[in-house]
């Protein structure tokens, strides 16, 4: 037996090329670039949020740094630099809109969903190969033509039904993008 995560040729019968080569060639190929487009959203998606958590903490000690910097120059005006005052409200302002920014894209990119819906494609292949290669679950007291025809059915319907989500969530950004009302030229 192979090492879990592909097949060899001595797997399989010798009479089983066609499958083994759409398994190796087709099945674990989707596999592995699910696999890797999962890990990637998985990254963006801890990116953004760990960037949004600091970015977000960092704000209520900016306003407490201004509230005494305040205090300060409203005792002793010579203790606080004149190019502080107003600063801890820019640098708020600049945090805040770069939360606004980055809480936008992720919104737009939507990662964790996409993690979600690659992991959970990758995972259902590995399921049916391992189903396959021990004849269980659907492929269970089937004839191995039958077992074959199955398998390849079966991760095309996984495959074809992530394109048609894909589609969709596409359709309906683009939907939601048309939707915004647009000021006519003559509206003040």
């Amino acid at each position: 037996m192979s090492n879990g995560n592909s097949v060899s040729k001595q797997d399989m019968p010798k009479d089983d090329n066609g499958i083994y080569k759409y398994i190796k060639e087709r099945l674990q190929d989707q596999q592995s670039w699910y696999g890797g487009k999962a890990n990637l959203n998985k990254k963006r998606f801890m990116r953004f949020q760990t960037v949004i958590i600091i970015l977000g903490a960092l704000i209520p000690l900016i306003v407490v740094f201004d509230n005494y910097a305040t205090g300060l120059v409203n005792n002793d005006p010579n203790k606080v630099p004149a190019f502080f005052t107003g600063l801890p409200g820019i640098i708020s302002a600049v945090i805040s809109a770069t939360i606004a920014i980055l809480a936008g894209i992720d919104k737009l990119a939507q990662p964790q969903a996409n993690w979600f819906n690659y992991r959970a494609n990758e995972e259902m292949l590995k399921k049916e190969e391992w189903m396959y290669r021990y004849m269980a679950g659907p492929y269970k007291g089937l004839k191995k033509e039958e077992a074959k025809k199955l398998l390849v059915e079966r991760v095309e319907s996984v495959i074809a039904a992530d394109i048609a989500r894909f589609a969709q969530a596409e359709y309906k950004k683009e939907e939601d993008v048309n939707t915004i009302p647009k000021k006519e030229p003559n509206e003040e």
